[in-house]
């Protein structure tokens, strides 16, 4: 926050600004809250307490695993894999890119195997079957690299172990059954997904320029680096996004959307929507949105109350959308003239495909926005409508005087200035070299303490271990070619992975047996 000190805090602030390093850092904040937390419930209930948060854990992806499904079906159908479509399910944080899925899907996809070792009731087994093939359902289309390679590379770590650590084999005859039949069926997914679409063997074919590019993304980032204490101490947590459009050539912002109170300058509220600074080829990838129904019959009419210093041309468009890729729009071209500092009105017509809603149990979501198609330029806008024959209003604060409630800043296909894509190198230039060897040895320690555990032949190894190490493992695997640090839910869910294996392996023996 002091690195970004001239700048006026705000509730309604975004990646340059000072209040991102809250949003940055309070993953390590809580982590540190919930610490005394989580030692107090594991001394005080030992396994019980492992076992909820295992079940929490399986719970967590059976909501992301739901919402991955009714993505898939609302969007673009069950099996189609060759349009160019990721899932994001319900991590909001990827509105300007980033990982936050692939992450939580390394972190959790052990504990469904977890789940499925320990239930021993055919019902709820073959609901924990389901939870799998929907797991594998959401990592396969997610169309990553990095989760097929953390994921899969953490179950075979996880066969390792348990047979180290000498599990008992199962003596029960349909849970042999069972179980092949769910291998078939997770293998003919994986083909499905692999081999029906194109998609994934494009993204496979670019592999090499992906890494080009990655390289020289990371040698850009270690540039903005300058002197022995930001190597030390960082640049500034939640200051990487900022700096990076500001210091590499041609990496700038698409766009931003910046909030001004009234009274600041004038009465009313306003916002004020900026397209690029330089760059033309990425106008119009960054826009001020609001969810909005899509049940309206007929034309939809926009109006704006709006001003600009230069002629600037707005893009306007409803899509069905759930975050990153549109599916059909409608949409109109608004011209601004210059006014200086009188606003102006201006209405415009949305025109396109017919919109729906889409089925009942997979409905489809609307999304307004607004972006400016013209680098160097910007508007002002003090209200905005948006409505159909039936002239109801279909947006919330269109007059911002609730500040940015209900309106979200996304960014679309081009992401780079956010995210680092490197765990390691998040840290090291946001945090500094203390921050790194920190997070080091307090990885290490939590996988050392598990997998000596498991090698020791005393059997006081936690049965959780083999989990939480392939959990671990998955998550720091993610982050060779990924950020998670600036993904503030996905990283509190590393550290108290962490925490938990630090814990587990303080307890005492009796505990630990217990448990």
């Amino acid at each position: 926050m002091w690195a970004a000190r001239d700048i006026p805090l705000s509730l309604f602030q975004g990646y340059a600004d000072p209040l991102n390093a809250l949003r940055s850092a309070k993953s390590v904040l809580f982590a540190a809250l919930l610490w005394p937390l989580l030692r107090w419930e594991l001394s005080r209930r030992g396994s019980e307490a492992l076992h909820y948060f295992g079940w929490g854990m399986v719970a967590g992806l059976a909501v992301v695993s739901l919402a991955v499904l009714w993505e898939r079906l609302a969007y673009t159908g069950l099996w189609d894999f060759s349009s160019r479509y990721r899932t994001t399910a319900l991590f909001w944080e990827m509105h300007v890119g980033g990982a936050a899925i692939d992450a939580y899907l390394a972190l959790a996809t052990p504990f469904v195997v977890w789940a499925l070792w320990v239930t021993r009731t055919p019902l709820r087994w073959g609901l924990l079957a389901l939870l799998a093939l929907l797991t594998a359902y959401a990592c396969l289309t997610t169309f990553s690299r990095g989760v097929y390679g953390a994921v899969l590379g953490s179950l075979l770590l996880l066969v390792i172990l348990m047979r180290w650590q000498r599990w008992p084999a199962l003596r029960i005859r349909w849970r042999t059954l069972a179980g092949i039949a769910l291998s078939v069926a997770l293998t003919i997914e994986v083909a499905a997904v692999l081999g029906l679409g194109s998609y994934m063997q494009e993204r496979i074919g670019t592999s090499d320029q992906d890494l080009d590019s990655r390289r020289q993304h990371w040698q850009n980032g270690l540039g903005l680096m300058h002197g022995s204490t930001d190597w030390l101490f960082g640049i500034g947590a939640g200051r990487l996004p900022a700096t990076y459009a500001r210091e590499v050539p041609g990496r700038e912002f698409p766009g931003d959307v910046q909030f001004v109170s009234a009274g600041a300058t004038e009465g009313a509220a306003f916002v004020r929507v900026l397209g690029p600074k330089t760059r033309s080829d990425i106008d119009g990838l960054f826009a001020l949105t609001q969810r909005v129904s899509l049940k309206t019959l007929g034309p939809r009419v926009v109006r704006f109350e709006t001003r600009a210093a230069v002629e600037t041309d707005v893009y306007v468009s409803l899509c069905e959308l759930h975050l990153l890729y549109p599916r059909r729009c409608q949409s109109g071209w608004l011209r601004v003239a210059p006014t200086g500092s009188q606003w102006q009105q201006g209405a415009l017509v949305l025109r396109g495909p017919p919109l729906s809603v889409g089925s009942v149990w997979a409905p489809r979501q609307g999304v307004f926005s607004v972006s400016i198609f013209d680098a160097g330029r910007q508007i002002d806008i003090r209200r905005v409508s948006l409505a159909g024959l039936s002239r109801v209003e279909q947006l919330a604060n269109g007059d911002f005087a609730q500040g940015m409630a209900r309106w979200f800043p996304s960014a679309q296909g081009y992401y780079v200035p956010w995210h680092i894509d490197n765990l390691w190198l998040e840290l090291l230039i946001e945090r500094g070299l203390f921050a790194v060897m920190a997070f080091a040895v307090c990885m290490a320690w939590a996988l050392w303490s598990m997998v000596a555990a498991i090698m020791r032949r005393d059997r006081v190894a936690p049965p959780i271990a083999p989990f939480l190490v392939a959990s671990l493992c998955g998550g720091l695997c993610i982050g060779l070619i990924s950020s998670v640090m600036d993904m503030p839910r996905v990283a509190l869910l590393l550290l108290l992975l962490a925490i938990l294996s630090v814990e587990l392996s303080a307890a005492p023996k009796n505990d630990r047996r217990a448990a």
